[in-house]
This record gives structure tokens, C-alpha cells and sequence, in this order.
């Protein structure tokens, strides 16, 4: 009896370890078929899953070079050196995921025989084929293997994140991007800088971060309204993102520099606080990535950052490919031009795109907006 308990002990041991060490993982035909699903119905691009079926399997050439996999519309064609190997009859439904799913596998299944170096590795050929399929759509869109984790880690978030006080009760604040940490961190600054009077909220360069955290931050400096909408292909998938909760801020008067690396959930937050009537903005034109990437889980513990929507300020334009513009251009400003000088000098129509996250000035232009903004408050 007590040898039987130790050899199961063993087992379930063994099985734990195992488990631990080798990453649970889909077959094919089930990971395949929900990626190509999602795509379908999801993707901004409006991508078909056979679309994305063909661009996928070039993944199989990546495994093997000797591979070469021609589309020509209704067969697929795979060459191995300079040898015609075999042709495939296609799906005749382009948004059928599942038989595209089966198709991918049986070419996968056929190359396992011709090709000792897919044999070899068999277990990555879906993983491989979605890594390759997912950069044919966008660079925002990426593919998180499970089995890969090496190649295709999850995104790491850092604090991204700096304080400093100013003379006259201006609180500097540096955000680099927007993730979990973000909003603790405002709070904790306010609370450590209790007598604070302005802020200079500085996104010179910030690529955004994830839109969920982004959104969060702004409901500090929000009491109501709109903050962000998002919609997608379908007519039904508009998102209207409101505030809730109480402002933490107490209508302190609020700067943002921006410029055109400020892209997508720094874009979101300006705009918002902008529209809102709540900040003033200095800077250049911002970038304009206006779109939505949300993370979708597909079996096998595997991810996709898939770009599904578009956002919009809360006055309802679009954001992507036109950014927003400051209230005060700091294009080309040099260092000791007076508030004055950026009021009064020739500006640019439209405030053209610039890199200024390492120009002083604007930090300097944003402090006297700062002190310009507390003086117009005194009665």
C-alpha cells in the first residue's frame, strides 16, 4: 500500500514539474482557427482570415529556408530549394476560420514529412506562422507566444514615471507613459506636495501606454464627462469612456507640453483635459496614432495585441494620422523667449511635428504660462 502512495505522490510530482518546466499548449487547428477568428472580425484593417491564413504560413519559410510558399488566389504552391513540391486547393470561404485552420495544419502536417527541420521543431510551426502573419497587419498589433516566451515577451511596465517642485508652488510632473503605476503615483505626488498651486504635466515624447491606465489617470483631473471614445468596424461598437469620481486636483491650473512624440493614450489624456477646458497646451502638433490595441487571449495561454478601433476626443474627432494642436506653438522656440514672444510671434498654421523633449525652453515657457495662469486668478 505505502508503495502505491509513493509512485502516485511521484506521479502527481512529476506531473506538477512538468507542467511548470513545459508550457501548457493549443493544437494547431484550435490555436490557428481563433487567431484567424479574431483577425476576421476584429482586425481595424478589415483582414479576412484567409488573408491572413496565406500571410501566416510565409511563417513555415522562417522555420526552413529552403521553404517557399506562393499564393495565387485560388491554389497555394510550396516549393522546397527550386523543386515544385505540391499545390493546395484554398477554402472557397475567405472568413471561414475553421477550414483555413485545417488547411494551415495540413500543410504543416505535409512539410513535417518533407522537411527534417520542421519535423524537428513541428510544435513551433503555429506559433512561428501567427508571429509572421501578425507583422503583415500593423507595428502596434503583436503576437505573445507562450511556448516562445523568449522571443516574444509580454510587455514589462516601468514606472516611466519623475517629479519635481518648482519655485512658487508649480509641481513638474514627467510621464513617460501611461500603465499601472501612473496613477498611483500623481496621487502619491499631490499628497507629498500638498501645497501645491500649478501642475506641468510634461508627455514630450511619451508613446501612450495602455489606454485602460490612461483613462484612470484622467478621472483624477475629471468630475464628469466624456474622456475618450472608441469605435470599431461593427456600427454597434462605439465606447464612450466617462469619468467617475471626484477631482483630485481642485482646479489647479495645468500645463501639458507636448510634441510630435506624443502619440495615442498621451494623446487621449491631452485631448481631454484640453477640450475639458482644464489644461493649457504647449508644444508642437502631436503625432496622431489615434488607435486602439487590446489585448485578446487565444488558447494555449497564448496573446494577441490586436488593433481593433479608433479613438476620438470628447468632441468627437479622430485623432489618428491628425493629432492635436497646442494652444501655444513652441515650434523652433529658443531659449529666453519671454511668455510675451510666444504670444506675439509669427506662429506656423499649423504647428508642425517636432522633437522637443530635450529642449529646456519649453519647460521654462510652460513654468511662466504657470505663474501667468496663478497671477490671472488673483482677484
Amino acid at each position: 500500500m505505502e508503495e502505491k502512495v509513493s509512485k502516485f505522490v511521484f506521479f502527481a510530482a512529476a506531473v506538477l514539474f512538468f507542467g511548470a518546466v513545459f508550457p501548457a499548449r493549443a493544437g494547431n487547428v484550435e490555436l490557428l482557427s481563433a487567431a484567424y477568428k479574431v483577425v476576421d472580425e476584429e482586425y481595424l484593417g478589415g483582414v479576412s482570415a484567409g488573408q491572413f491564413a496565406k500571410w501566416s504560413l510565409t511563417g513555415l519559410q522562417d522555420m526552413d529556408k529552403n521553404i517557399l510558399v506562393a499564393d495565387d488566389s485560388s491554389r497555394m504552391t510550396i516549393y522546397y530549394g527550386s523543386n515544385l513540391y505540391k499545390s493546395f486547393s484554398v477554402p472557397e470561404d475567405e472568413h471561414d476560420a475553421e477550414a483555413w485552420a485545417k488547411f494551415s495544419d495540413k500543410i504543416i502536417r505535409d512539410l513535417r514529412r518533407l522537411s527534417p527541420k520542421i519535423k524537428s521543431k513541428d510544435i513551433e510551426a503555429a506559433d512561428r506562422m501567427l508571429l509572421a502573419g501578425v507583422k503583415r497587419l500593423d507595428k502596434s498589433s503583436k503576437y505573445f507566444s507562450n511556448l516562445l516566451q523568449e522571443e516574444t515577451n509580454k510587455p514589462v511596465f516601468s514606472r516611466e514615471y519623475a517629479e519635481r517642485r518648482m519655485e512658487g508652488g508649480v509641481l513638474y510632473l514627467k510621464i513617460g507613459a501611461f500603465n499601472k503605476y501612473t496613477k498611483g503615483n500623481i496621487k502619491q505626488s499631490l499628497e507629498t506636495n500638498p501645497d501645491t498651486r500649478a501642475l506641468i504635466i510634461d508627455l514630450r515624447m511619451s508613446p501612450g501606454g495602455v489606454l485602460g491606465d490612461a483613462i484612470d489617470v484622467t478621472g483624477l483631473f475629471l468630475d464628469e464627462g466624456i474622456i475618450v471614445s472608441t469605435k470599431g468596424r461593427r456600427e454597434d461598437s462605439a465606447v464612450f469612456y466617462r469619468a467617475q469620481g471626484k477631482s483630485v486636483v481642485n482646479g489647479l491650473p495645468i500645463v501639458i507640453l507636448a510634441d510630435g512624440g506624443t502619440a495615442s493614450a498621451a494623446e487621449v489624456f491631452t485631448a481631454a483635459l484640453k477640450e475639458q477646458g482644464l489644461a493649457l497646451v504647449a508644444g508642437t502638433q502631436t503625432h496622431g496614432k489615434g488607435t486602439v490595441q487590446n489585448f485578446v487571449n487565444l488558447p494555449g495561454d497564448n496573446k494577441m495585441l490586436l488593433t481593433n478601433a479608433f479613438y476620438y476626443t470628447p468632441s468627437g474627432q479622430e485623432i489618428d494620422g491628425v493629432g492635436l494642436k497646442p494652444d501655444i506653438c513652441l515650434y523652433r522656440a529658443k531659449a529666453g523667449m519671454t511668455v510675451a514672444d510666444l504670444l506675439q510671434r509669427s506662429e506656423p498654421k499649423e504647428c508642425p511635428r517636432e522633437d522637443r523633449e530635450e529642449a529646456k525652453v519649453d519647460i521654462d515657457a510652460a513654468y511662466a504660462l504657470a505663474l501667468t495662469m496663478l497671477q490671472a486668478e488673483k482677484p
